[in-house]
């Protein structure tokens, strides 16, 4: 007795572009942050194709369960490897610009900055869990590309204030100047008060 051919699975094949074309947009979405490719998303969504083809027929059919379950959970793991890179990127990216402002108050120009360093901690610390106590990938993809939608939010907010911090610094640097020469300029008076002390005597 032969085994005929299952039809076309119209919702798995629906569920698995789903998955692809938001896996797609997340990983257009980090490369455009990123200005560079999230290799290991796209090298997913590569994996995803093919097990897409294993598990067609010549006609459309799904022929194998399995490989279009790969194919999805391909899918599932390109979101998370392009919301991860995003977040990493974004992470990176804040701790160079804390870094770079060591020096001065940051929150005098941008008040809500220690708000923004809580915001990078929480997503470090997400990171960190990885896996653990996630419903389901889905879940855990929606975090991470929230997370990361909020640090780059809070980046853009902080690269539109380094004009003001530069300007402080210059402010700061030119005070330190002028009160460098104002103390030296007292320390000579009082040297030539002595000097004109001791020679009168």
């Amino acid at each position: 007795m032969s085994v005929s051919p299952k039809t076309p699975d119209a919702g798995g094949v629906a569920k698995l572009r789903r998955l692809y074309e938001t896996a797609d947009r997340f990983a257009r979405e980090i490369a455009e942050f990123r200005a560079e490719i999230p290799i290991p998303a796209y090298n997913e969504l590569r994996y995803a194709g093919y097990h897409l083809l294993q598990a067609l027929g010549d006609h459309g059919e799904i022929v194998d369960e399995e490989q279009l379950r790969r194919a999805k959970s391909h899918c599932e793991r390109a979101m998370y490897e392009a919301a991860e890179a995003g977040i990493l990127s974004a992470l990176d990216s804040i701790r160079a610009f804390r870094q770079g402002y060591k020096d001065i108050v940051v929150g005098e120009v941008v008040p809500d900055y220690a708000d923004k360093l809580v915001l990078a901690k929480n997503a470090q610390d997400l990171l960190a869990r990885g896996r653990a106590g996630r419903a389901s990938a889905t879940e855990q993809v929606s975090e991470y590309m929230k997370t990361f939608r909020e640090l780059r939010t809070a980046l853009e907010k902080l690269e539109a204030s380094r004009d003001d911090l530069n300007a402080k610094i210059v402010a700061e640097a030119r005070e330190i100047r002028r009160f460098a020469l104002q103390l030296a300029l007292t320390v000579l008076g009082i040297v030539i008060a002595l000097i004109g002390i001791l020679t009168a005597t």
